[in-house]
């Protein structure tokens, strides 16, 4: 275990209360900032986004990288102020709980996910948890004012997430703290798949897998943000969503969604763990469940192929997927395999 690992899995709750004891006293430091969050029931009825232009490509710039979410976004930024004399923000869309704020982030679990769970992390380590349960202002849809549950199609906007630890949780000085846009959706948790695990079963749950990846960017979009990081949305031990299905429905968005096409500039999908592989982690837990419930005493001959031990240690990590999906020969071939499906559903949904 790293120590990275070992620090993450020891102090989890430890931090998580040092956080909450220290957010009224930064949301006052930084009582300029908008500490609130907003809820997005239905992205794409938005009518803002028919007027926002279409100044870039059809394809975004794709980078693939390992490392720290929240800070490659908080980097991405100063280097394009930089770059452009301009007060820049980059979003991050990440994994949320859609029954409460930050979901597990006060508890510590399994060591061996504990580390790269974005959303419980980022928690700890910002004022994130803080703006999720502040609606920002009051909202004629939600009377209760309340951003939770969300809904199915939805997702919630932190505009300004103060960052003050850094992936470690060792506390930052001041002048290292970083302010984030965190945009926060559910997603699909265990979906059904396909004896291999490699694909959905069925085409509704990839569909709704589909509309929160476009939830994601609708909301980033009708807020004018053009650069994006994403984390590992869909993936780890948590949800298991299938990653090669992921990274594909990820790039047919960026290829053919009306809504979405010539208003993204430049997407990064970060990785925290480079070696995570939730390819392995889906066919684990199906061998497992076929040696179990109606299976017993089932050799590991009557078991899928691909399920065998060579084929698990040889699975490839969730990053080079998307490494392979995002790379000039990958763009192309999603291209030449053009799902014209998948635009005849998108322009059923705007009428």
């Amino acid at each position: 275990m790293t120590s990275s690992a070992l620090t993450s899995k020891l102090k989890a709750s430890s931090v998580a209360t040092e956080t909450r004891l220290a957010i009224p006293e930064i949301q006052k430091h930084y009582a300029h900032l908008n500490m609130g969050s907003v809820l997005y029931k239905q992205p794409s009825q938005q009518p803002s986004l028919e007027r926002i232009p279409r100044p870039f490509g059809r394809l975004p710039e794709f980078h693939i990288c390992d490392g720290d979410p929240a800070m490659t976004a908080i980097n991405r930024a100063a280097q394009l102020t930089c770059q452009t004399g301009k007060f820049i923000r980059v979003p991050l869309i990440c994994s949320a709980d859609e029954k409460r704020p930050g979901g597990d982030w006060r508890m510590n679990v399994d060591g061996s996910e504990m580390p790269y769970r974005v959303k419980e992390r980022l928690c700890r380590r910002s004022t994130l948890w803080a703006t999720l349960g502040t609606p920002a202002t009051p909202s004629l849809e939600s009377a209760c004012q309340t951003n939770y549950p969300i809904p199915i199609d939805g997702g919630i906007l932190s505009e300004e997430v103060v960052v003050f630890r850094g992936p470690d949780y060792k506390k930052l000085p001041p002048s290292e703290w970083g302010v984030l846009p965190v945009v926060s959706v559910p997603p699909v948790r265990w979906p059904k798949l396909t004896e291999t695990g490699t694909r959905y079963s069925l085409d509704n749950e990839r569909n709704i897998v589909k509309d929160k990846l476009r939830a994601s960017l609708l909301i980033c979009i009708a807020k004018g943000y053009s650069v994006i990081v994403v984390g590992d949305f869909g993936l780890g031990k948590r949800y298991r969503n299938p990653p090669q299905e992921m990274a594909k429905l990820w790039c047919n968005v960026f290829l053919w969604d009306v809504m979405v096409r010539g208003r993204i500039q430049a997407v990064t999908f970060v990785f925290e763990d480079p070696q995570q592989c939730t390819t392995h982690l889906i066919r684990d837990a199906l061998s497992n469940k076929g040696r179990g419930d109606g299976s017993r005493g089932m050799s590991s001959s009557s078991l899928p192929s691909t399920f065998s031990s060579s084929s698990l240690t040889s699975s490839p990590t969730d990053l080079e997927i998307f490494r392979r999906m995002f790379s000039k020969g990958g763009i192309k071939k999603q291209m030449e395999e053009r799902d014209y499906r998948y635009e005849l559903q998108t322009l059923v949904h705007l009428s």
